[in-house]
């Protein structure tokens, strides 16, 4: 047989073969059984029955006051925020009195939480609200974060504390609790989008006020950045992280 006869043969069964399968993505995050999942949704809600904080913007569902606490709350202690929450509605009690008032004395009023753009972004979210939407601040979470100020965590504490709505939200201490009881590996901060929707998996159906609201004192009463309270934990005989390790530079 000629040579390039036989050559000819090697390359059409060389081509022939089947390319190799590409492997699938393995995810990083356990799979979340219905099991585990009730299980978690069950311990929280209890816990937050007996141990939930009685906070003032929690007696309310009017969106502005939920807006103000929510922009007062980032970055700054709770302990701190609550006088000022109360002197701050004193003084604007809705989108229409912040929206006419100065700006300048608007930050006069925020001082001394500091952070001073937060007074600015609050006063143009009143602004907006007011010319667009006639003072009555939209549910839509499209509409909500078009404001600029409002990020996807403000737009779900809106839609789920204001509205009521199933909205997932995550703040450094949702993030923190998420992670610590599923994941446990890697930098939380490179796992937001996982961590979204973990927080959005989580939530029990219609009850999405009470959960978001459990999460968030979860992680500040009991699973704390630092020395958290791991032996009182009601979610350590399923948790990922425990025992806390704190000497661990990779768990949150």
């Amino acid at each position: 047989m000629p040579q390039h006869s036989v050559t000819m043969k090697r390359m059409r069964a060389k081509s022939a073969k089947p390319s190799p399968r590409k492997k699938k993505a393995v995810s990083k995050f356990p799979a979340l059984s219905p099991a585990l999942k009730r299980r978690f949704q069950q311990r929280l809600l209890k816990w937050y029955g007996e141990h939930g904080r009685d906070l003032p913007w929690r007696k309310t569902a009017d969106p502005y006051h939920i807006l103000v606490s929510e922009v007062m709350l980032q970055q700054t202690q709770v302990d701190r925020v609550i006088p000022k929450y109360h002197e701050f509605l004193d003084r604007y009690p809705s989108f229409e009195h912040l929206a006419d008032a100065p700006v300048a004395d608007v930050k006069k009023t925020w001082y001394p939480l500091g952070y001073n753009i937060r007074p600015e972004r609050l006063h143009s979210i009143a602004r907006e609200t007011v010319e667009r939407y006639g003072g009555q601040l939209p549910n839509d979470a499209e509409e909500l974060l078009s404001f600029k100020g409002i990020g996807r965590y403000t737009a779900g504490a809106i839609r789920s504390f204001a509205f009521n709505e199933d909205a997932p939200i995550l703040d450094t201490n949702v993030i923190r609790v998420l992670h610590r009881v599923f994941v446990a590996e890697g930098d939380p901060k490179t796992q937001k989008a996982q961590l979204w929707e973990l927080s959005e998996a989580l939530i029990p159906r219609g009850k999405g006020y009470d959960f978001n609201q459990a999460i968030m004192d979860f992680g500040a009463m009991v699973c704390t950045a630092r020395d958290p309270y791991c032996l009182l934990c009601p979610m350590k005989s399923f948790c990922r992280t425990y025992p806390f390790d704190p000497q661990s530079r990779s768990r949150s």
